[in-house]
């Protein structure tokens, strides 16, 4: 078992990283956390912030998703992976925009489906918070 102080210390080392934009180095930290506090939310969570800085949106998703499973009501992670994923959703919307030829079978029901979603969540992806 790792001393109290240990644990103490390492996350705040983590979370300095975090704070100063380290994000490699907070997740490695974090993912040490994790492995000695397998019921602990929270820092699953942060991992989960700290792999949607990097861009590693598989990743962040996991992590919010081991946050949710060890505490559900975690209304931080649900808001964070409704996000990351709504990122991604919105960038495929648009992607797909761009490069899909109309004239495709299907291409009607998949460009509709992404003209909605970009009406809908576009003037609020703007205004989203800061989260991750």
């Amino acid at each position: 078992m790792v001393p109290t102080s240990n644990l103490v210390a390492l996350q705040n080392s983590a979370n300095q990283d975090y704070a100063s934009g380290r994000f490699e180095q907070a997740s490695e930290q974090y993912r040490r956390l994790a492995k000695v506090m397998p019921s602990d939310a929270g820092v699953r969570y942060q991992l989960g912030n700290s792999l949607a800085r990097q861009g590693d949106v598989q990743g962040a998703i996991g992590s919010y998703r081991e946050a949710l499973l060890r505490d559900p009501q975690h209304a931080r992670a649900w808001h964070n992976l409704l996000q990351v994923q709504l990122r991604e959703a919105l960038f495929t919307a648009a992607e797909m925009q761009k490069t899909l030829n109309p004239q495709q079978p299907q291409a009607d029901r998949a460009l509709g489906l992404g003209e909605r979603l970009l009406d809908v969540m576009e003037p609020t992806s703007r205004d989203a918070g800061r989260e991750p």
